[in-house]
């Protein structure tokens, strides 16, 4: 049974204008504001001013690469993006400078995740490809040097030929690995190691780690980590598929299709309105205005102040969850998630 919460705040997300139509796949809170990447190998960010610009589209290698994943330093000072045809490298904020790394180790193969742990010039970097191979990169300075080719899970059901989905570095430095065969994996100085999960439905898209909590996004569903317990725990969150997760401080926030966008704030989950029902693919929650993005260039921000950034003509139809309507109640546990969805239903 669901407990309805009172509504934690009155934000509204809606639409800005773009640079671009290419599909944006990833967004990143920085020291300078919101950086995006997408098709083309498109790079964009957010001025202090709220306008959008691009910083390069034709990728690291100036080959036009659509580029599918973006990670950040620790420090916000470096902006790492991966993506096809072994298309890898980093944007430096302190200097305004491109570096190309694309097939490290001869890998050429599209890259569909990255994950980076560290301060700019120290920091411990994670890739993985379609074929469920992980490689692990540590920067000395400026430069990666580039370990071994790993598959977590090796033979093992639900292991290797399995694509990895996302990837993530804990607070203490260990590297976590989803997989479209629903497992989680993780490693430390010992190699990878799986932890779950026993009978999980849905498509791991995302997985998200902090010193609190491990959550993977599960196509409708969340999966909640107990480290005491070594369990994990289903928490149904929405009727559609949530691709990404994103925290800063007491506030999470998790987006998917049709522009659902969900915010947990004050341990109480609240599906918040959106002006958009375009698909949101990656969100960022940062010091800055909360960013959202998605297909065909789509960018949304939340904002306590009305609409001022499109007339609500070019708005493509307010959503909340794929439907049109208010926003929906919260609700909440003891642990500070949700037990079921908060259209009723249960996990």
């Amino acid at each position: 049974m669901w407990h309805l919460g009172p509504q934690a705040d009155a934000g509204l997300w809606f639409a800005v204008e773009s640079p671009t139509s290419n599909t944006l796949h990833s967004v990143v809170s920085t020291t300078d504001g919101p950086y995006a990447v997408g098709g083309s190998g498109t790079l964009i960010r957010r001025q202090s001013d709220g306008d959008w610009i691009t910083v390069f589209d034709d990728g690291p290698a100036t080959r036009d690469n659509k580029l599918l994943d973006a990670a950040v330093t620790d420090d916000g000072e470096r902006v790492w993006f991966a993506g096809s045809s072994g298309s890898l490298g980093y944007y430096d904020l302190t200097t305004g400078t491109k570096h190309d790394y694309s097939a490290p180790r001869g890998k050429t193969s599209t890259w569909e995740a990255i994950a980076v742990g560290g301060k700019a010039g120290s920091e411990k970097l994670l890739v993985a490809n379609g074929s469920g191979e992980v490689l692990v990169g540590f920067v000395d300075g400026r430069c990666p040097q580039w370990g071994p080719v790993e598959k977590p899970g090796g033979g093992e059901s639900g292991g290797s030929g399995a694509s990895i989905s996302s990837l993530a570095v804990g607070p203490t430095g260990d590297g976590y690995a989803v997989n479209t065969s629903g497992s989680i994996f993780r490693t430390a100085s010992g190699g990878w190691t799986k932890i779950g999960i026993e009978n999980a439905k849905g498509t791991f898209r995302d997985v998200y780690v902090d010193s609190d909590e491990i959550l993977v996004a599960a196509s409708k569903r969340f999966y909640k980590y107990e480290p005491k317990c070594e369990n994990w725990t289903p928490l149904g969150v929405s009727d559609t598929a949530i691709n990404d997760i994103d925290r800063n401080g007491d506030v999470l926030v998790a987006v998917g299709d049709d522009g659902t966008i969900l915010r947990r704030e004050n341990k109480e989950w609240h599906e918040r309105w959106t002006l958009t029902s375009t698909d949101l693919l990656s969100v960022a929650v940062g010091d800055g205005p909360e960013v959202a993005v998605g297909n065909g260039g789509r960018i949304v921000e939340r904002s306590n102040d009305s609409m001022d950034r499109l007339p609500a003509s070019e708005q493509d139809g307010a959503s909340s969850g794929g439907s049109t309507g208010g926003s929906s109640g919260g609700t909440s546990d003891s642990s500070g998630s949700t037990s079921g969805s908060t259209s009723g239903s249960t996990a």
